[in-house]
């Protein structure tokens, strides 16, 4: 499965990778902020079929991100999962009114985070049968 995980800590992304690769996930791309997410996006020969995103970032944060990745029609039905520290109802809310299809918070638990990719996985898998594409 192809990863694209946005968050504007290194130490995060390190940690993502990390989670992605021993789960079985290792093309995993990552960048620290939502202009270069739209670029990773815009320039992938093939659609991710997963992004991770974080909410809080500067200039653009997760939930705008989230809004314009779903007008892209090769990112309809990517499963985009937040990953934040905020855990206030308001900020699920606005993340899945923008498209978040699951949301996870910070200090995740690994095995959720994993469990979550393989749900991501799965229905990618679900999504290419359907098209003829798996």
């Amino acid at each position: 499965m192809k990863i694209l995980a946005v968050d504007d800590d290194d130490s995060v992304l390190q940690i993502l990778r990390v989670i992605a690769e021993r789960a079985g996930y290792s093309e995993i791309v990552t960048v620290t902020n939502a202009g270069s997410a739209l670029e990773q996006i815009i320039a992938a020969q093939t659609p991710f079929e997963c992004i991770l995103l974080d909410i809080q970032m500067p200039v653009m944060d997760g939930v705008e991100l989230c809004d314009l990745i779903r007008r892209i029609p090769d990112y309809h039905d990517c499963p985009i999962i937040m990953i934040t520290a905020m855990s206030d109802q308001q900020y699920v809310d606005q993340a899945f009114a923008a498209g978040a299809t699951d949301f996870v918070t910070k200090p995740f638990d690994v095995h959720s985070l994993v469990a979550r990719l393989t749900a991501a996985a799965d229905s990618g898998r679900t999504r290419g049968q359907a098209t003829g594409r798996g």
